[in-house]
């Protein structure tokens, strides 16, 4: 049994971190077109206020994590080491919420179409890492038909246990929202994909109901069960096809933290303006907190005294998917799992020796050594795990992907 280093945080409960005193809420912070500012300098907020607009379909509104002035619009890089605009925030630490906050109807009375609204309304997108909105998931195109919704509840990232405290902290609102977003997808069936080694949190899913309407499926706890075309294919069967989405098998694969939040905004009508993140790996406060989105890493992370930046890596998400940050004054987004501080290991790439591991390792039956089917890579980081040559697997994918990008859009 390999050792995943989640003991450091799983019984650590979720406790509010404090904001800080400036915020640097991203424009950005998910897949598809940045939102677009509504504020300027000087102008008073307050928190839930809604300051970035979703102008396009594939895009999410952004919100004001609290009250307080903005200070200025400027440009900040992102988890991912990309350049956005963003909301610079003074708190007044006094949290005051906004007032035209809407007041959304009992869960009885929502039907899809109102639910597809909220989702769009209070920002949701995809609390997994990927940060896709989640009203443009659950609202496929006509020739697509979603029959089978997933819950992806098998957090297989190493040091990682914010959905694990989710779960086990909040199983009545993640059930609830489960069936909201059930509704809104017009899924027939629901699937609620979990590691074998979670049966307190089963227990306390049952305990909720969700066997009434959803089917709970085991997997088995190791790495990467949790990615999409893993669980699609052991939960119902499915295998998404190359350059496909699940919703090319009419499958919708959501969160659990999305989940929790739908349930939290539609009770509160409070937007996604904070989330579930663990802080963990070798220094002083590993713990699982509640943190406001635009809070920057070094405001959230207690950094040893002895802290050289050249000892460490502090890495974005998870060890194996995350992204190792140049510096910490990056804002906390929408999609941020992690905040993982590991000692830095420099390794030197020397000639690949077709040993075949990255074939071995990989789940999804790709070629690594050959750059052979790559545009279907999910970055799992297996392949460069396993590569005696050191070869910088992952990060050679990211940079192929990203130069076709740039070529398409041409």
């Amino acid at each position: 049994m390999y050792n995943d280093y989640k003991s450091l945080t799983h019984d650590k409960a979720l406790t509010a971190l404090p904001a800080p005193e400036y915020l640097y809420v991203p424009l950005s912070q998910h897949i598809g077109a940045p939102a677009v500012s509504l504020v300027k300098k000087g102008d008073r907020i307050w928190r839930g206020q809604l300051i970035g607009s979703a102008d396009a379909f594939v895009t999410a509104n952004v919100h004001s994590p609290v009250s307080g002035e903005v200070a200025d619009l400027v440009r900040i890089r992102n988890p991912q080491g990309k350049l956005v605009e963003a909301v610079k925030i003074k708190n007044d630490f006094q949290d005051a919420v906004d007032p035209n906050l809407k007041r959304y109807p009992p869960l009885a009375e929502l039907d899809t179409e109102n639910l597809r609204e909220i989702i769009r309304e209070i920002g949701l997108v995809g609390l997994g890492g990927a940060a896709f909105p989640t009203h443009v998931k659950v609202s496929p195109p006509k020739d697509k038909k979603v029959d089978t919704l997933i819950l992806n509840a098998a957090e297989c990232e190493p040091y990682l246990n914010a959905d694990y405290r989710l779960l086990l902290e909040y199983p009545n609102e993640v059930v609830q929202g489960l069936r909201l977003l059930a509704k809104a997808a017009c899924a027939v069936w629901v699937v609620v994909a979990i590691e074998d080694n979670k049966k307190d949190v089963i227990a306390g899913l049952k305990n909720c109901g969700v066997e009434e309407f959803a089917r709970i499926a085991l997997m088995p706890s190791v790495y990467p069960a949790g990615a999409e075309k893993v669980l699609v294919k052991k939960t119902v069967g499915r295998r998404i096809p190359n350059k496909g989405l699940p919703i090319d098998v009419g499958v919708v694969v959501v969160n659990v933290g999305t989940a929790y939040q739908l349930a939290r905004s539609v009770q509160t009508g409070l937007p996604l303006t904070e989330r579930a993140v663990t802080i963990s790996g070798e220094f002083a406060n590993p713990g699982n907190y509640w943190i406001r989105v635009g809070t920057l890493y070094q405001d959230a992370v207690k950094l040893p005294e002895n802290f050289e930046k050249e000892d460490f890596r502090v890495v974005s998400g998870g060890p194996m998917m995350g992204f190792a940050l140049a510096a910490l004054d990056v804002p906390v987004a929408k999609g941020t799992s992690g905040i993982i501080l590991l000692r830095s290991q420099v390794f030197t790439e020397t000639n690949c020796i077709r040993c075949a591991r990255c074939v071995n390792v990989c789940p999804l039956g790709l070629l690594p050594y050959r750059d052979r089917g790559l545009e279907d890579c999910m970055e799992c980081g297996l392949c460069a795990f396993v590569c005696p040559a050191r070869k910088y697997l992952v990060q050679k994918v990211r940079q192929d992907k990203i130069a076709k990008h740039k070529e398409l859009s041409k």
